[in-house]
């Protein structure tokens, strides 16, 4: 079985940004096609 995990951040009328995960099941449990974002203030691993 194959899931998305689509958080999303909405500020109405401004912006908004969906970061999608891919996520798969295995006998040991989940296992990540993508991996999950570094963090909210930056959620692509930038260093900005």
């Amino acid at each position: 079985m194959t899931f998305s995990n689509e958080p999303m951040i909405c500020v109405p009328n401004k912006f908004g940004i969906r970061h999608e995960d891919h996520i798969y099941m295995t006998a040991e449990g989940p296992k990540w096609f993508t991996k999950p974002m570094h963090t909210i203030e930056d959620p692509f691993g930038y260093n900005i």
